[in-house]
């Protein structure tokens, strides 16, 4: 190449240089610390694919930015402020809400079956929609309506205890983690899909291996999440997807299940729940129903939300319990009470147990 090439080339790595850091000096220029980006992709490896967990890089700027009470990171160009200052967060989640009511717009629709489900989840909708969605859902999570599945909860609860006693009686040590995890999978699976998985006996269920590979960053989808922020379009044209294939499976399942429900198949869970939702529509004041494709997306959020959520919940109770045998004493007595109370653990019951419930928030 000719020495006018090579200028031309050094000119346009220059200015996109020039170009990158001025994108990058969003949260310098009013005041916010942010540790250093890589040009154009900015925190992005630091969050996904080359430290070892998100929750590290996270840490590493809690630790840092501390008394900063909030650090600037780039997602490539896009600026994300993370906050960690309580009466910060009460001014964005109840004081100022009407400033902050819309969620961060992840685009994800390519067009792809997957990609257009999970864009239908309650919390990657914006605007209107996520208003109306959420004001249709709401009913679902009452008190009442609840407690029409604490059953299915309650079985899935008894197969664990009798699962964990028969392991301690043949092992010295008892993987609870791993158990809760289970447990929690049984759960979902039954009260969002309607499904009886039994992950806890058998360890290769297609549920379970479904949800594991659902869960799993993978380079490929890396590869391919940085190739549709860059060319959306070429993307789609080509027929790829972000989400993995493992999709397809919950897809699948779930508007079988839907169309056993619309069947007369009822058994009060979830997926029943969302079935009778309605709400009135701000323009026609006339009852919605939720599309399938709708339905599903709030099926799988529930399993994207309650699942390492819970089983981790459940794993550092245990194990601060453990730890602390005269609170270990105390919760005993509380469950005792309320068995010779109740007859049994009901869900009332368990509504009342102030301990337990200090126990699970981390209250001292």
């Amino acid at each position: 190449m000719g020495v006018e090439t090579w200028l031309l080339v050094a000119t346009v790595v220059v200015l996109a240089w020039m170009y990158s850091r001025w994108r990058h000096s969003y949260w310098s220029s009013r005041g916010v610390p942010s540790p250093s980006a890589l040009p154009f992709i900015g925190h992005f490896h630091k969050e996904y694919f080359i430290d070892t967990k998100t929750v590290d890089f996270y840490k590493e700027n809690y630790t840092k930015y501390y008394k900063s009470q909030m650090c600037g990171l780039y997602d490539f160009f896009s600026p994300v402020l993370v906050i960690w200052d309580p009466e910060m967060l009460k001014h964005v989640f109840v004081k100022d809400f009407d400033h902050f009511g819309d969620l961060r717009d992840f685009n994800l629709k390519t067009g792809h079956e997957r990609d257009e489900m999970v864009s239908e989840m309650l919390s990657l909708k914006t605007g209107a929609e996520w208003k109306n969605l959420r004001a249709i859902m709401t009913p679902t999570f009452t008190s009442g309506k609840i407690k029409s599945m604490f059953p299915l909860v309650c079985d899935k609860a008894d197969a664990l205890v009798k699962f964990s006693m028969k392991e301690a009686a043949e092992n010295p040590q008892v993987d609870m983690t791993k158990n809760f995890g289970r447990f929690t999978l049984d759960t979902i699976a039954s009260c969002a899909f309607g499904i009886e998985c039994n992950s806890l006996v058998d360890q290769n269920n297609v549920f379970i291996n479904n949800v594991d590979a659902f869960f799993k960053i993978s380079t490929a989808t890396l590869i391919k999440t940085v190739f549709f922020r860059f060319m959306p379009r070429l993307f789609s044209l080509l027929g790829l997807s972000i989400n993995p294939s493992a999709g397809d499976f919950f897809i699948d399942m779930t508007k079988q299940t839907i169309a056993a429900r619309k069947a007369g198949k009822r058994r009060g869970d979830f997926l029943d729940l969302l079935l009778e939702a309605g709400g009135k529509s701000d323009s026609t004041n006339e009852k919605q129903e939720l599309s399938d494709q709708c339905l599903v997306a709030q099926s799988v959020m529930f399993l994207i939300a309650g699942y390492q959520t819970t089983a981790s919940l459940l794993s550092f109770s245990s194990f601060l319990l453990a730890k602390n045998k005269d609170q270990q004493h105390r919760l005993r007595d509380e469950l005792r009470q309320m068995v010779a109370e109740h007859g049994d653990i009901t869900y009332q019951a368990i509504m009342e147990a102030t301990l337990l419930d200090a126990c699970l928030q981390g209250d001292e």
